[in-house]
């Protein structure tokens, strides 16, 4: 029969380990060898019990990353997030411009198009967001090229929408 699979932050266990086998795992682990508590920081050197004894946090022995690199999601995901708010604060006077003026005082369509670019970027992030255990899967050079593109794409975004303006007038 098939195993199920398990969640990336699910304990290493085979179906036959019990926890009390796992805690005993934990306990010679850390016998003889420091490591600080997730929470708080305290030593765990010579622990008795799978807790810590400082804060209380339940303890469990999981093989992940030391230092996950966080650096290039964040950056790609910047320029989106400030037009999608930028594109909330937008849409009220292009909306009340486009249901309440006449034609020739509404909202130039650079700045329509602003709004627009500013939502689709917004969800971009969501699904950045979402796939983010994929992206950080990646090596470094293809996370930076990635951001670098998210940004690119932003940027002559905005120098096309600031022609448009100049051009529009």
């Amino acid at each position: 029969m098939p195993h199920a699979a398990q969640s990336p932050d699910a304990p290493l266990t085979s179906e036959a380990e019990s926890p009390a086998d796992t805690h005993t795992e934990l306990i010679a682990f850390l016998r003889n060898r420091s490591a600080p508590c997730p929470r708080c920081g305290y030593d765990l050197r010579n622990i008795q019990h799978p807790t810590c004894p400082e804060c209380g946090e339940e303890l469990m022995l999981k093989v992940g990353s030391a230092r996950p690199r966080f650096g290039w999601l964040v950056l790609a995901m910047a320029p989106g997030c400030f037009s999608g708010i930028a594109a909330v604060f937008v849409a009220v006077p292009v909306v009340v411009s486009w249901w309440q003026m006449p034609p020739g005082r509404r909202a130039p369509w650079p700045i329509v198009a602003a709004d627009i670019f500013g939502w689709m970027s917004a969800a971009a992030v969501v699904l950045i967001y979402r796939h983010r255990h994929r992206l950080m899967a990646w090596t470094a050079r293809r996370q930076a090229a990635f951001a670098g593109s998210v940004w690119a794409v932003h940027v002559l975004m905005f120098i096309a929408l600031l022609v448009g303006m100049w051009l529009s007038k």
